[in-house]
């Protein structure tokens, strides 16, 4: 009975610290709202009360007027492309936000005649710190009106419009397009400007495609201008619109996988003290090998 209580208590605790672990560690992972470092959305979600979603379904009859935030970062099935093109057509702004990812999927589906090149924009010249972080300064007048005069970007790309699309940032003339990842211009690399903004109508809704999701994260939302930016791209001539951040096309650790279930979990229990019957329940279970044997101590007697 001695080996089957150390089972029991060691798979008590194990079930214990990884409760707990997953309730209150903090996730690392990029731009998921749980993670209160550098590199998450907590500062975005909180400014401007985004909801995170790890279902597009969640969005369906959800649009006019709601907004949804896209981070392309792993490919879309054709079902999910319908849903946020019905999104847009049905009134809803679509934010998409894409440097290396898969955001020219979501582009073709809607039709629009831009993509997201996939080479870094670097600017040696009109730069935050360093080339990898560039300064969009050229702005479009009615952003400019509104107290936006630049937006400080991290590892950017550039957009090709050829749609008759409003820009609403350029890169500078020094900016330039790095093909071969060296660090520095080459002949036969593309120079700046470039589109970083772009605005485009679809249906009865918009799409906003900025190239540098990075604009959004803790340790840049409040760059430069940026936050100002999404302040009057998201919350501009709309009434309290629901604001959407899809993480389901986001690489994510089995950590942030965990946080999900368990955020599921509280849910469907309901009031937060359904967490301390659970807790409490790990640790009846985890007693009963010693009530067990009391019993059978008495009935020897």
């Amino acid at each position: 009975m001695k080996a089957v209580n150390l089972v029991a208590l060691t798979l008590a605790a194990v079930l214990l610290v990884s409760w707990m672990s997953v309730a209150f560690y903090p996730s690392i992972r990029d731009f998921i709202d749980a993670n209160p470092f550098w590199n998450g959305l907590r500062d975005f979600d909180s400014r401007f009360g985004a909801e995170s979603i790890d279902d597009l379904n969640e969005v369906t009859g959800r649009t006019e007027g709601d907004v949804l935030v896209v981070i392309p970062y792993l490919p879309y099935q054709p079902h999910e492309l319908d849903i946020v093109a019905d999104f847009v057509t049905g009134g809803g702004t679509l934010l998409l936000m894409d440097d290396y990812g898969y955001g020219n999927q979501v582009l073709e589906r809607l039709g629009l005649d831009m993509s997201f090149d996939g080479a870094p924009l670097l600017d040696p010249y009109l730069c935050y710190r360093n080339q990898w972080l560039p300064l969009a300064t050229d702005i479009a007048d009615g952003l400019r009106e509104s107290g936006v005069q630049q937006l400080t970007m991290d590892r950017a790309t550039g957009l090709h419009v050829s749609g008759p699309y409003e820009v609403l940032a350029r890169s500078s003339d020094t900016s330039y397009l790095d093909r071969d990842a060296s660090g520095s211009w080459d002949n036969d690399e593309p120079e700046g400007p470039f589109a970083v903004a772009v605005r485009a109508r679809s249906g009865r809704g918009e799409v906003i495609a900025v190239s540098d999701p990075s604009i959004l994260i803790n340790s840049m939302v409040n760059r430069g201008d940026n936050s100002l930016f999404l302040e009057q791209v998201i919350l501009s001539d709309r009434q309290n619109p629901r604001i959407y951040v899809d993480t389901s096309h986001l690489p994510k650790a089995p950590l942030d996988r965990a946080k999900q279930a368990w955020q599921v979990a509280r849910q469907r229990m309901g009031a937060p003290y359904a967490q301390i019957l659970l807790v409490g329940a790990v640790l009846a279970i985890a007693w009963m090998p010693f009530r067990s044997k009391g019993g059978k101590i008495e009935r020897k007697r």
